[in-house]
């Protein structure tokens, strides 16, 4: 029997792995999920959106694009939301890449890259991050072209941890030509504590061309939802917005991440939780004698050749943790999931 005929691109397409772990029966260390159970106030407010799932929601989240631009101190033209922040650089993709142009980003990053590019038929140009774990700028730049239609910094990078500076990153803004998508990829900012970090909203005034990617999975504990949003021009938003499906971003998941943008306070303070935790674990770490580089997200990083010996030690005591064939990131979770987590290493000797 003959087959429906699919796109050629798709047989050279990776797929996405997720984190493995079922956190009922294993510390599920492995998908960067905060390990706090949402507030009453967000699982009310979610509650109450349900009540009206017979009808569609807006079109564009309205309410919360207004609510996020607010924030940030924008116009609501400049802000555009998604079921993700991942469908938010999807659809940001395919408004400016095809077949015969390219997508330039470090690698190893965020494994969706690969994907997302080869979905629209542009090619991947995967520029080797340098010996720190971090973005090679000036590799990056010298890799765009006349047929480049977009760039992608991720900061900080997932999954080694790495962050970008304010001055890197506006210097590689100003020296990259003004036609090319610039994507900064923020899932991770609010968790950023390295001195001089990039704060993408504070450079759209000067870049145009500029798309910051941030959202409610990560920082705001509500993975489970789906939400994140762009920030950029107004002319970027309104091609976002044409290429977006209709309603994409749930009722469900608008309330709620209005409810937790409401509470900015309990946000930073699940955040600075997470980040001294994060520290702890980083200072007990390197007092072993193991050289753990620059973490500025919820989680940690080991390189290869250690990275398989860790992740199999800390699975053989019940800790998942996510593997690459660089290394194992590791999510930072509550601290009686990490002191697991650094009791099932201890066997191993530090690199």
């Amino acid at each position: 029997m003959s087959q429906v005929r699919v796109r050629q691109v798709l047989s050279g397409l990776p797929a996405y792995v997720a984190g493995k772990g079922d956190a009922g029966k294993v510390v599920k260390l492995s998908s960067n999920e905060l390990p706090f159970p949402p507030a009453k106030p967000i699982i009310e407010a979610g509650e109450r959106a349900l009540a009206s799932i017979n009808r569609y929601p807006d079109a564009i989240g309205s309410a919360l694009v207004a609510k996020l631009a607010a924030h940030y101190r924008l116009n609501p033209e400049q802000v555009v939301v998604g079921p993700g922040s991942i469908q938010v650089l999807a659809n940001a993709l395919s408004a400016v890449a095809q077949a015969g142009k390219n997508v330039v980003y470090a690698w190893r990053s965020f494994e969706a890259y690969p994907i997302l590019v080869g979905i629209t038929g542009a090619s991947s140009r995967q520029i080797p991050l340098n010996s720190h774990g971090g973005h090679d700028l000036d590799a990056l730049l010298s890799a765009v072209d006349q047929n480049t239609a977009a760039v992608i910094l991720c900061s900080p990078n997932n999954p080694t941890g790495t962050s970008l500076t304010q001055t890197q990153v506006r210097e590689f803004l100003a020296a990259l030509p003004s036609q090319v998508l610039a994507v900064l990829d923020e899932a991770y900012f609010e968790f950023d504590t390295s001195p001089g970090h990039v704060d993408g909203a504070t450079l759209l005034a000067d870049f145009p061309n500029l798309l910051v990617l941030r959202t409610f999975s990560k920082a705001y504990g509500l993975a489970g939802l789906r939400c994140g949003y762009g920030l950029t021009s107004p002319y970027l938003a309104a091609a976002i917005r044409k290429v977006a499906t209709p309603f994409g971003l749930s009722a469900v998941a608008e309330a709620c991440a209005l409810e937790a943008l409401a509470d900015n306070a309990a946000m930073l303070s699940q955040v600075s939780q997470i980040c001294k935790e994060r520290e702890r674990v980083l200072s007990e770490l390197r007092n072993l004698g193991w050289t753990i580089p620059q973490a500025g997200g919820n989680f940690i990083w080991f390189g290869a050749p250690v990275g398989e010996q860790v992740q199999a030690a800390a699975l053989s005591q019940g800790v998942q943790t996510r593997g690459f064939p660089e290394g194992v990131r590791v999510t930072i979770g509550s601290r009686a999931e990490n002191d697991q987590f650094l009791a099932a290493i201890s066997s191993i000797k530090p690199r």
